[in-house]
């Protein structure tokens, strides 16, 4: 009998050195894109026991996790509820998508005061390589390279704290922008339009830069509406799916 339980405690051992070990930030990453991609259902409890389960983890980083979430506004917490996915509908994407604005022009405006003719012709032939690679990148790909473009211009701004906002919003949007991409991904418009800013800040035409930049990233209420309704659509069908 002791050597049989003796036998079974190392086969537990055993089986659970086999299984890949998920360190905190392992865990935050894979609940940060979940949330990101409404992987949970807007406005939904989240079942820390379950999520657990799920990721073969304990609840300690579960709600370390969530809590750092909370902060990013990706996730909200209720008091004596629990922690819940955000919402997600139009007044929310305008009201981000008005605050993008206003970072967005300010970067344009900042890099062109700050950035070396170097970096900003780097920035025109980098995307000049991205949209000559368009047609194989998958539309995650595609939202990558379209989040960097605008990072890689507040970076240039010289201003850590503004970049630091914007990837913040972009965070918040990723879902929303995923679903714009691939509609000028039919329409090819997100290539032009980077390519046309990159060129104006290389000019150094500072109103044009930021008036391109304004047209590129706005959004009325009526287009808001309609990537809302099509991203709930999304969502519950592939959550019906898993």
């Amino acid at each position: 009998m002791l050597r049989s339980t003796r036998q079974g405690s190392q086969d537990n051992r055993a089986a659970l050195a086999s299984k890949p070990i998920k360190t905190g930030p392992r865990v935050y990453a894979e609940i940060r894109r979940m949330a990101m991609d409404y992987r949970f259902k807007p406005n939904e409890r989240i079942n820390e026991v379950e999520l657990a389960a799920r990721l073969n983890v304990s609840r300690s980083p579960i709600r370390e996790a969530l809590q750092r979430l909370v902060t990013e506004g990706l996730i909200t917490f209720q008091t004596n509820r629990g922690f819940f996915c955000r919402g997600f509908d139009v007044e929310e994407v305008v009201n981000l998508s008005d605050v993008r604005i206003v970072l967005e022009e300010r970067s344009v405006r900042l890099a062109i005061q700050r950035a070396t003719d170097e970096d900003l012709a780097a920035l025109v032939d980098w995307w000049a390589k991205t949209m000559a690679r368009a047609d194989a990148f998958s539309s995650a790909e595609l939202t990558a390279r379209d989040e960097e473009f605008h990072i890689r211009i507040a970076r240039l701004s010289g201003n850590s704290e503004l970049a630091r906002m914007l990837e913040g919003i972009n965070t918040r949007i990723h879902f929303v922008r995923k679903i714009e991409v691939e509609k000028h991904r039919r329409l090819s418009t997100t290539y032009t339009e980077h390519a046309d800013i990159a060129r104006a800040m290389v000019a150094r035409d500072a109103d044009r830069a930021a008036r391109l930049m304004h047209d590129h990233i706005s959004i009325s209420v009526a287009d808001a509406m309609s990537t809302v309704r099509e991203g709930l659509a999304r969502i519950y069908v592939d959550a019906d799916q898993i």
